[in-house]
């Protein structure tokens, strides 16, 4: 399987140490997850933005991201504009495209964002906030 880091969460990720990221490292380490990353100028942004760029770009040598088509993410969030509750758009279309069920985000986090991921209209996912929910991070299904 997959998941999706958000933003609002950077801080907590680039720590391996912190209670919360802490079985998510070790998901990525040892059984096989992967993080979906498409280089649509939005998700760029937010990982520099975020101080992730070292961090990606270990993650990629490391083959740990799932990095797909921009284009066609690009062109998703395009026609969800205005279809969703968020203004996350990029974020639903990276799981739709990428096929990702898992979002890990801030426990304080965007709730409509929260609202759009668990949409089953949309994304149908669950949204990872800290430790107690190690048992979304499964197997690695990531092609």
């Amino acid at each position: 399987m997959c998941i999706i880091v958000d933003t609002n969460t950077f801080h907590k990720f680039k720590e391996p140490d912190n209670e919360d990221m802490e079985p998510v490292w070790t998901w990525l380490e040892k059984r096989d997850g992967k993080i979906a990353y498409a280089s649509t100028e939005k998700l760029e942004d937010e990982w520099d933005n975020g101080g992730m760029q070292n961090l990606r770009n270990q993650l990629r040598q490391a083959g740990k991201l799932k990095v797909v088509s921009s284009e066609d993410v690009q062109e998703k969030a395009d026609e969800l504009k205005g279809e969703i509750v968020s203004d996350d758009e990029h974020i639903i279309a990276l799981a739709l495209i990428a096929r990702v069920k898992v979002l890990v985000s801030y426990r304080e986090g965007d709730r409509n964002l929260f609202a759009d991921f668990k949409n089953r209209q949309l994304v149908g996912g669950k949204v990872y906030t800290r430790k107690t929910h190690t048992r979304m991070l499964t197997k690695d299904t990531c092609p």
